[in-house]
């Protein structure tokens, strides 16, 4: 009978010691200076992209759509970039920038879905748009969470921090 009380308190002691580790985990939020690193050095893997996509367009469709060839330029020059992001937050939750700073996007439910991805990418664009203001909301924000992925319920662990526990993200 004592064997079994022994037993069973270990198994709490599992169960609280998992539930801690995932509560640090999402407590970990990595410091402003990272995310705007990330983002700055996002820009870094954009352009090449953006230069070798731009030769693509120029070669196959130069003075194909007339007046208003620059405008269909920069819509496709944004969802070349938006397939590259989308495609890295949902497959893997990191960009090469993100890699390289140790940050990782999850949602409140795991890893980003294409859904959620393309989501956070236009909202990401208003924001943008409108003065950065979005970027900038991240200064104000305990979490250090930019104004669209809190409406979203995204949020960026530090990945040393979550490949050291043993909590394990999956998706939903």
């Amino acid at each position: 009978m004592a064997f079994r009380d022994q037993r069973r308190s270990l198994s709490n002691i599992s169960i609280l010691h998992s539930f801690l580790i995932f509560l640090s985990v999402k407590k970990k939020f990595p410091p402003l200076i990272r995310l705007y690193g990330s983002l700055i050095y996002e820009l870094f893997a954009l352009i090449p992209l953006w230069m070798v996509a731009g030769f693509f367009f120029i070669f196959l469709f130069d003075g194909f759509f007339g007046e208003y060839q620059r405008l269909i330029f920069q819509i496709y020059l944004w969802l070349i970039s938006g397939v590259y992001l989308t495609y890295c937050w949902s497959t893997s939750g990191q960009t090469l920038a993100m890699r390289a700073w140790n940050l990782k996007i999850i949602s409140s439910r795991g890893q980003l879905t294409k859904k959620l991805a393309w989501a956070r990418y236009f909202f990401a664009t208003i924001s943008a748009l409108i003065g950065a203001m979005g970027f900038i909301w991240a200064l104000t924000n305990k979490k250090n969470v930019y104004l669209h992925d809190q409406i979203l319920n995204n949020y960026f662990i530090d990945v040393r921090f979550y490949k050291s526990s043993s909590h394990q993200l999956k998706r939903k």
